[in-house]
């Protein structure tokens, strides 16, 4: 039997060892997220879609990630999400802190040239999405324009933010394909909320591009009131509830428009992602996305969603990746012409 010395001084070797053992994940994780706050940057104001979705999110993750840091929203509006998706890759804490809620299309903005963006598209890293959804282009109910046909023969004023937004994008590739005449009245710097105030005092006719699971969130009494005309939808294939709504992919006639249309129908399948810079240390991402996955299966968090009557349809982030990766990848000719037919370059 060893002695009590040699007992003590294999004790004391193992204690030595221990600070050389790197810790597991899960230990790091709990030591470094254990009392810090998570901020997740929407790129609009309160009372749209984008900002309904991430608080919700903000107020079920923080449970899954482990040391359980507090989860808050930062609203940031500005240029569509452009100066969000900027302070967040250029800006922000690289440490897992900080994730961005913005405008499903900025990964296509950046691929098509945008030039205010500072991010690259293929170096995101996405923790998931809640809920891919088509976009839509709708009038209020007593707006003469009842249908695309109906645009065709009459200016329609619709509200708009600007142009980097889905509701300059659509509007104006539809009327550089289709020959309609909506006249997007931009400047609406509130989103979702003054647009929505503008189309029922009469100020606009419509609105292109707010996607079927954001009106839904924000505005679910005028679906049920049958307020809105829908003229077309914005996808791969129809939403559930709107079967009878032309596809714009459906309506074009050439294949040079169609591969166009599929370029700015990337942003619908990837919906409502979350992301972090490729500066953040990979275990962490790791960790937020395990955080993520875990939540969007959480019933707490799914009955939250019902009590609001927000739909729910969560894409992990490995998958959002590699759709973004991918879609970097198409033709930069198809690239060229998409944005032309977007009025982003002449």
């Amino acid at each position: 039997m060893p002695s009590n010395a040699s007992h003590r001084a294999a004790l004391g070797c193992l204690a030595a060892l221990s600070w050389f053992l790197p810790l597991s994940p899960t230990a790091l994780a709990d030591d470094f997220y254990k009392g810090r706050q998570v901020a997740i940057i929407c790129g609009f104001q309160p009372g749209g879609g984008y900002d309904a979705y991430a608080r919700l999110l903000a107020r079920h993750i923080g449970r899954h990630i482990p040391g359980n840091p507090s989860v808050v929203v930062q609203n940031m509006d500005g240029a569509g999400s452009v100066r969000a998706s900027n302070y967040v890759y250029v800006n922000a804490a690289k440490d897992g802190t900080v994730i961005a809620a913005v405008n499903q299309n900025m990964p296509m903005y950046q691929m098509l040239g945008g030039k205010a963006a500072q991010f690259e598209a293929a170096k995101l890293r996405f923790i998931g999405s809640l809920i891919g959804s088509n976009g839509l282009l709708y009038t209020w109910a007593t707006s003469p324009t009842k249908s695309i046909e109906d645009a065709k023969r009459r200016e329609t004023p619709l509200g708009g933010t600007g142009t980097n937004s889905d509701s300059h994008i659509f509007p104006t590739f539809i009327n550089n394909v289709l020959g309609t005449k909506f006249k997007v009245i931009n400047g609406y710097s509130g989103g979702t909320r003054e647009i929505n105030i503008a189309l029922e005092r009469g100020e606009v006719e419509g609105r292109g591009g707010n996607s079927y699971a954001a009106l839904i969130a924000s505005s679910p009494h005028w679906v049920e009131q049958k307020k809105l005309n829908y003229l077309v939808q914005i996808g791969l294939k129809p939403e559930a509830d709107l079967p009878t709504v032309p596809l714009l992919i459906d309506l074009v006639q050439s294949a040079e428009d169609r591969q166009a249309v599929e370029v700015i129908t990337v942003p619908t399948v990837l919906g409502y992602t979350y992301w972090l810079t490729h500066e953040v240390p990979g275990e962490r991402i790791e960790i937020l996305r395990k955080a993520f996955d875990a939540t969007a299966r959480d019933g707490q968090f799914l009955a939250d969603a019902e009590k609001t009557k927000m739909l729910i349809s969560p894409q992990s982030g490995a998958v959002i990746e590699a759709l973004v990766v991918k879609a970097a990848t198409i033709p930069k000719p198809v690239l060229a012409r998409t944005a032309k037919l977007l009025e982003w370059t002449q």
